[in-house]
């Protein structure tokens, strides 16, 4: 009997453990489509709003400058030394660094109008 009971614990451990490791977060496997700083930020309290990010001179990306819309579909991470986690938009800040990958259309204007699909914030 406790065979038995030692084998469906280590069972269902294994089932949790695989079942998380699908569930962390990760940003898409594609270049994002801008880098760089954070120099405008107007967000409400649960996060959503704009972003101006400007991404330094050379960075080789899509984009130069964006106008980031953050959504409640934007998934916001963090990339640490630990790995990936989730990270609130209510906490991103005039100077941070992040990654971010566009969803639908992206206004042509200077500088692009875009909504955020991911956006990771790098500390």
């Amino acid at each position: 009997m406790p065979r038995k009971i030692i084998t469906v614990v280590s069972l269902v451990s294994a089932a949790l453990l695989l079942t998380a490791c699908f569930l962390m977060p990760s940003p898409p496997d594609t270049e994002p489509s801008i880098r760089g700083t954070i120099t405008s930020i107007t967000l409400d309290a649960s996060g959503l709003g704009t972003l101006l990010v400007e991404a330094p001179a050379g960075e080789g990306l899509a984009y130069d400058k964006a106008s980031v819309a953050i959504v409640d579909k934007t998934q916001v991470l963090l990339k640490g030394a630990d790995g990936w986690g989730r990270f609130s938009a209510s906490d991103l800040k005039k100077g941070d660094t992040v990654e971010v990958w566009f969803t639908g259309a992206v206004a042509e204007s200077y500088p692009v109008q875009a909504t955020a699909d991911t956006l990771v914030v790098s500390y």
